[in-house]
């Protein structure tokens, strides 16, 4: 299916599909406002982009089809069926117009074959279209990640996995900008943002292409680690906290630090989502309690009464701060 396909791209490069398939469907429909006007005219066409037998890789659509496939990740399915429809739909349209060249009756056969591949390719790339349209309302417009509404499927998904596969894991972690408010209150949202931004690239930029990391509310980000065990996850959170640490913010001559506070579990498969994510937020505040910039780790396997989110309450939050380990930094 295209959606499987399409799910692990980045926010810009949806943006830059949507931009590149608009600019293509307009230059096809200038392809195709031109043989029509032919045909009603009888003009002859003998430009090479329309009769050449390869005229297919030369329009603008296939010219941006060919860097496409050049990608592994398209080099199947739904786009390997549009690379199809569009040279075909190039043979068919070549075909009518070797018939007017040479001043010969249409054939109708030709030509009604002609458009109807010309509105099975169309259908295919809107399809494509809005589906990256579509995606574009599940990133943060501010920092181009995931949003909370669409990371929850993503933790749905890997829930499921957890369920069937009794030797999968996956780990998540919660992170919290630290004194966010008070960058906001000295230098104003629009700085506030930029700090948002900055943080959300250095974390994207940190993990693995099959990692995830979204804004999941204000200035917090869940990350999610699939087939990794909580000591790695540590490890590698730890790590990103000093990337973060240790990459300030330029604005206008201004080099603002910045750090964030780390909370990381297991995803478990014997309590809900919401019991997980609520386990790495404990963890996360405790962090914070900590002295900030620093990360923390809660061992599911350790808390194991724990079932469902609505459950909790004081005695049992409580009981999660005890198990709370602070990660200690690498040494370079």
């Amino acid at each position: 299916m295209i959606e499987n396909q399409l799910e692990s791209l980045h926010h810009d490069d949806f943006e830059q599909l949507a931009t590149d398939i608009k600019q293509s469907l307009e230059a096809h429909r200038y392809w195709m406002q031109t043989i029509t006007t032919a045909l009603v005219t009888r003009q002859p066409i003998v430009e090479s982009q329309f009769i050449a037998v390869d005229a297919h890789l030369h329009c603008c659509f296939g010219r941006w089809l060919t860097k496409i496939l050049a990608d592994e990740l398209f080099q199947q399915g739904s786009f390997l069926k549009i690379e199809q429809y569009h040279k075909q739909l190039h043979d068919s349209a070549r075909t009518v117009i070797n018939q007017l060249n040479q001043h010969r009756e249409i054939n109708i056969d030709d030509f009604e074959r002609f458009m109807r591949q010309q509105k099975e390719f169309f259908d295919m790339v809107m399809m494509l279209f809005e589906f990256s349209v579509f995606n574009k309302q599940q990133f943060d417009p501010t920092t181009r990640l995931m949003n909370r509404r669409s990371v929850d499927s993503v933790l749905a998904n890997e829930f499921s996995r957890m369920q069937r596969a009794d030797d999968y894991h996956c780990c998540i972690a919660m992170a919290d900008i630290d004194h966010f408010k008070e960058v906001n209150d000295l230098w104003g949202h629009d700085v506030g943002d930029l700090l948002l931004s900055h943080t959300a690239k250095i974390f994207n930029d940190a993990i693995r292409r099959h990692d995830t990391v979204s804004r999941y509310g204000g200035e917090e980000f869940l990350f999610i680690f699939p087939d990794m065990q909580l000591q790695q996850a540590g490890s590698v959170v730890d790590r990103i906290r000093t990337k973060l640490a240790e990459s300030p913010l330029s604005h206008h001559g201004n080099r603002l630090g910045v750090t964030a506070s780390f909370g990381v579990t297991q995803l478990c498969r014997h309590c809900d989502i919401k019991g997980s994510v609520k386990r790495a937020d404990i963890a996360m505040y405790a962090a914070k309690e900590s002295g900030r910039n620093c990360t923390v780790t809660i061992d599911s396997q350790s808390v194991n009464g724990q079932t469902s989110y609505e459950h909790l309450n004081n005695e049992i939050t409580e009981l999660m701060r005890q198990h709370c380990h602070l990660v200690a930094p690498e040494r370079n």
